[in-house]
């Protein structure tokens, strides 16, 4: 009798181990009501005992510690990146206004020296060498350049020898505003030919543009009178502007005019 209901009770272990394996977690479902509430009751009378859940050890960390530990470990990891790709920002020296002044002076010298005038140029540049010894690089392009200003100066220009060649440099000097050398050119050139009307009409612009109106009057004069055309030439030409208003000038160049009878 012993062994039967030994063996019975084996059983009826086996069956609720069954049973509470086979009912679903989720309470949802009449039978699967039932079958916990009859579960219940045998854990309850002791026929059952509730199997024990195994937790890690990770479970037993609460939520929030584990935020944080994630959160300050992803900050320097973070950091640890910024500080290796980080470079110094470099600061540029602020321009003193020393050296923009040097800049701007040896700019408009280099103008004066591009525009062939050199005596200028050189003097300008031997001012940025005396004013501006601290900058060293405007000091050594000053230096070069006043030596090329030098050397052009210092150039020995051609003896002209045929009119042609007077006549140019007398061009030559006025436009550079050398009155007096370019008037002994001309009349070097017109001692080689006292009848060439450029060289007469040049020589009487000349003379107009120093003040020598007399002299002005006389070789246009002449230069009209061996060839015509000049007439048209001084009508529009503004070196002769002083004289646009003188009675002898329009007698000269606007014949016409004084040839019709006033009204």
């Amino acid at each position: 009798m012993r062994k039967t209901s030994r063996r019975n009770t084996a059983i009826k272990k086996k069956i609720a181990r069954s049973i509470s394996r086979s009912v679903p977690k989720s309470s949802a479902g009449h039978k699967g009501q039932t079958s916990l509430k009859e579960l219940r009751s045998k854990v309850n009378s002791g026929k059952v005992k509730p199997k024990r859940i195994k937790t890690s050890k990770t479970s037993k960390v609460p939520i929030h510690k584990i935020k944080r530990s994630i959160s300050a470990k992803s900050r320097k990891s973070s950091t640890k990146h910024i500080k290796k790709t980080q470079f110094k920002t470099l600061k540029t020296p602020p321009v003193s206004p020393l050296r923009t002044a040097s800049v701007k002076q040896y700019e408009s010298a280099v103008k004066l020296l591009y525009a062939q005038e050199f005596e200028k140029a050189k003097t300008a540049f031997e001012k940025i060498i005396q004013e501006y010894s601290d900058e060293r690089e405007v000091l050594e392009r000053a230096k070069i350049h006043l030596k090329l200003c030098e050397l052009k100066i210092g150039k020995k220009l051609p003896t002209p020898r045929t009119v042609e060649d007077h006549y140019n440099l007398a061009v030559a000097l006025m436009n550079n505003g050398k009155y007096e050398e370019s008037i002994e050119h001309l009349k070097k050139a017109l001692r080689h030919s006292p009848d060439c009307e450029y060289v007469l009409y040049a020589l009487a612009a000349t003379n107009c543009l120093t003040g020598n109106l007399d002299g002005a009057l006389n070789n246009l004069k002449a230069a009209i009178s061996l060839k015509p055309e000049n007439r048209f030439l001084a009508q529009h030409d503004s070196d002769f502007e002083p004289l646009m208003q003188d009675s002898r000038f329009i007698s000269i160049v606007y014949p016409e005019r004084m040839s019709t009878p006033p009204r």
